[in-house]
């Protein structure tokens, strides 16, 4: 008798994207984030699903205006923390990034 049964079990699928020489840009970050938040049925009545799409859009934007005051307050932090060490030269950098 089997302790178990081994059965086939879907995880969903995976999406690789890359980039060369940087990190995903905002953008890709906010579209990430309203897909996993609001799903758009195939199935459901057009107006639905125009009305999903119409949220998903507003969850994107809300998600990318965030997203931008993050990585804006993240880069405030750094300077100070930069310039408070003497190091205005790399704070400089990081400011005109």
């Amino acid at each position: 008798m089997a302790l178990f049964e081994a059965s086939t079990m879907s995880v969903g699928s995976v999406v690789v994207e890359t980039t060369q020489n940087k990190g995903h840009a905002p953008e890709f970050w906010a579209d990430a984030a309203s897909n996993r938040i609001v799903s758009v049925g195939g199935n459901c009545h057009p107006l639905i699903a125009q009305q999903a799409e119409a949220f998903k859009e507003a969850v994107r934007a809300t998600a990318l205006h965030y997203i931008k005051e993050a990585i804006k307050s993240d880069r405030t932090t750094m300077i100070a923390e930069l310039e408070r060490q003497g190091h205005k030269d790399m704070a400089d950098i990081i400011r005109s990034l």
